[in-house]
């Protein structure tokens, strides 16, 4: 006998809430030594951020209200874009680092591979989606 077990949509709307609500994003640029992980601290991350003065500057805003999908059986919240851009000097980094509120800890990181080195004038732009689903 199977058991098949279905999250309703008001409760994936209710943890999307709890989770990605009006919460506060940094998203920055950081070069890793190889030691730091997804799990590695926030203030670890920063440790490694890349230096201003570059033209470099981390990439702050406040994620929107999630909207259930039903093609995707998800919530989505409203799309980040951050855009980086070199002036000056110009930087380099191999991981993209994503805080929510003020948590200890990072949501997520993008890791580059090879590292991208941005010249002054060059940009690089991510879209970051954020989603609850019941998987």
């Amino acid at each position: 006998m199977a058991i098949t077990q279905t999250i309703s949509t008001r409760e994936l709307l209710r943890q999307s809430s709890l989770v990605f609500d009006a919460k506060a994003y940094r998203v920055y640029l950081a070069t890793n030594n190889g030691s730091l992980t997804a799990e590695s601290t926030h203030a670890a991350w920063t440790a490694v951020e890349v230096a201003g003065g570059t033209g470099y500057a981390a990439v702050t805003g406040t994620l929107g209200t999630g909207v259930y999908q039903a093609g995707t059986g998800r919530v989505e919240v409203p799309a980040v874009t951050a855009t980086f851009t070199a002036t000056g000097a110009g930087f380099s980094y191999d991981t993209v680092v994503i805080r929510l509120g003020t948590e200890t800890y990072v949501h997520s990181i993008l890791v580059e591979s090879p590292s991208i080195t941005l010249a002054a004038g060059q940009s690089k732009t991510y879209t970051l989606t954020f989603a609850q689903n019941d998987a």
